[in-house]
């Protein structure tokens, strides 16, 4: 058998020199990015931890100084000392210094350049010029004499410092403390930016969740103006209908009844009376008796109530047409395609916008054709009256209420008080088309 030669690797405890402050350092580095993945949701917590555990990596006074977003002044964010009289001395002498010490040297140097500095002799000295003489003295008690200054770099930028403070005793900063300070102050800067997204995006996601919430509680009052909206609707829409029909039932029992008794009357004097020219005018004004009582029972069926009810919308319209047009001129054409719900006080609203429109086309339009289309639309439903009349001015006949144009009022209001809107173009010698939307029912 071959004799198996053993090879002892060295361990920690037993490493010397060289080795060992690598292991130390490489242990230090898992520490910190291990420490920073923790409190990556904590920026303050982040800090903290980025200063304690480099000062105990390199038993100095760690400094953390972060850039503003204006780009002129760095604040204090963290400082650390295994003595914490040191630190709060630190602390204290710190916040003595200018706000827009970006400006000066060593920062300026530091954040321009991205690379560490050492501050030692007159250059330490220069550093805490702009301080005080009381916070200057502070320090020196403590024993501070020398710093590395370390740029927080992120994404090509310096987002602030770290800075690591040595005491009388200790020797200033190897050039290896500066490449381990650097990669420390690099894995630090890392996990602040990313500390930084993420309490950005924490602040927008709770900004989004409070703007749902908003949306909700809007919405959810919207729903019961919506509500009252509806109900004062079909209130309105059902004194609007009674008032209709105590006008008709008036018309009906004292106006037609009281003009077929004239009617009457004049048809019995002109059959006594023995002169023709007295007769001749009896029967002309006979004639208009009759001619008025046409009207007015014209009118009750306008007045009379809407029968959406029992034929639906459309129907109804077309029964008005062939009511309102006999002679089959103008030629129209009614169609509806709604797929939407309407409750009963809407297609009231509809019924009677429809009705008005067409009334004044045989009033003035002087059409050949008329179309009704009854459609789907965004939100809610469309009323659709197009003629091929002699149109006119539609702003014209609503802002001066233009005889023979009260109605193009009367639907705006009744469109607006159901919580929809009406649209009328027309130029004349154009035409005219009439669009009334109302929104649809929501459960």
């Amino acid at each position: 058998m071959l004799n198996e030669e053993v090879v002892e690797r060295p361990s920690l405890e037993i490493a010397k020199g060289p080795m060992r402050r690598d292991l130390v350092r490489s242990q230090a580095l898992s520490d910190l990015s291990a420490r920073l993945a923790e409190t990556i949701t904590d920026i303050s917590s982040l800090l903290q931890s980025v200063v304690q555990l480099v000062a105990s990596f390199l038993g100095d006074t760690a400094v953390i100084r972060l850039v503003a977003e204006d780009g002129e002044a760095m604040t204090l964010m963290a400082a650390y000392d295994t003595d914490e009289s040191v630190a709060a001395t630190v602390r204290a002498a710190l916040q003595t210094l200018p706000g827009d010490i970006t400006a000066l040297v060593p920062y300026s140097t530091v954040l321009t350049e991205a690379q560490p500095i050492q501050l030692a002799g007159e250059r330490f000295s220069d550093a805490l010029a702009p301080m005080p003489e009381a916070s200057r003295a502070a320090l020196d008690a403590v024993g501070l004499y020398t710093a590395l200054i370390c740029p927080l770099r992120v994404g090509g930028q310096v987002i602030g410092t770290l800075g690591l403070w040595r005491h009388r005793g200790s020797e200033p900063h190897s050039e290896r403390d500066r490449g381990f300070a650097q990669e420390l102050a690099d894995r630090a800067a890392l996990a602040i930016e990313n500390a930084r997204l993420v309490e950005r995006l924490q602040g927008e996601i709770e900004q989004r969740r409070q703007n749902e919430e908003n949306l909700r509680l809007t919405a959810a009052l919207l729903e019961q103006v919506d509500q009252k909206r509806r109900a004062l609707l079909e209130h309105l829409v059902s004194a609007q209908e009674e008032e209709r029909r105590r006008i008709a039932v008036d018309v009906h029992d004292d106006s037609i009844q009281a003009m077929a008794a004239i009617g009457v009357r004049l048809q019995i004097m002109r059959r006594r009376v023995e002169t023709p020219q007295l007769a001749e005018q009896l029967a002309t004004i006979e004639d208009a008796v009759t001619d008025t009582i046409s009207r007015l029972r014209a009118l009750l069926f306008r007045l009379e109530a809407a029968p959406v009810e029992q034929v639906g919308l459309g129907r109804a319209i077309t029964r008005y047409i062939a009511e309102v047009f006999p002679g089959g001129e103008p030629q129209t054409r009614v169609t509806s395609t709604i797929t939407k719900e309407l409750d009963g006080a809407m297609q009231i609203v509809l019924y009677r916008v429809a009705q008005e429109a067409l009334s004044n086309v045989l009033k003035h339009a002087q059409a050949t054709h008329v179309t009704v289309s009854l459609t789907d639309a965004v939100g809610g439903v469309q009323l659709t009256v197009v003629d091929d009349g002699v149109g006119f001015n539609p702003s014209e006949a609503i802002r001066h209420a233009l005889p023979g144009h009260l109605g193009m009022r009367s639907m705006h209001e009744r469109a607006v008080v159901a919580g929809g809107s009406l649209e009328v173009e027309s130029k004349p010698g154009a035409g005219t088309t009439i669009r009334c939307w109302l929104p649809e029912v929501r459960g």
